[in-house]
């Protein structure tokens, strides 16, 4: 009796994990991953990716570099320089920074890592930090996710 026991007890315990594996729980939020490449070149680069008021978006900085003049080679981060000059879409940021904007709302520093709720809805751009981008050369690659 005791070996039935035991049998039907692991039997019990498989069928269990067996039916767990089977099936999945919507927990009531979603996450959609996506990596892009952000051309220098490209001014506003249109992401095609819609994100709605509310939605938690984080964008991380993968790889790459990319230049607003000829010469030097910056990350996310951009070239520091002078955030007030007349040369920068977003004042009081670095010069080739990482940037970002929701439909055609303000642009919002981007840098290596943002993460935060979304409060307007729109198409996702991201860009460099650079008014004059006939002279920009190279790419960054960062992974978008957003979780509603």
């Amino acid at each position: 009796m005791k070996r039935n026991l035991v049998f039907f007890s692991s039997l019990s315990a498989l069928i269990l994990m067996t039916l767990a594996c089977s099936f999945s729980f919507d927990l009531g939020s979603s996450l959609d991953t996506e990596i892009i490449d952000v051309e220098a070149r490209d001014g506003w680069n249109n992401t095609h990716i819609e994100v709605e008021e509310g939605d938690l978006l984080t964008i991380t900085y993968v790889s790459g570099k990319w230049s607003p003049w000829p010469g030097d080679r910056y990350d996310a981060i951009g070239s520091g320089g002078d955030p007030r000059c007349r040369c920068n879409v977003m004042e009081g940021v670095s010069h080739a920074a990482l940037i970002g904007r929701i439909g055609d709302h303000e642009p919002f520093l981007i840098g290596e890592r943002y993460h935060h709720s979304i409060g307007e809805s729109g198409i996702l751009f991201l860009g460099i930090n650079d008014v004059d981008i006939y002279d920009n050369s190279g790419h960054l690659q960062v992974k978008v996710e957003i979780a509603e």
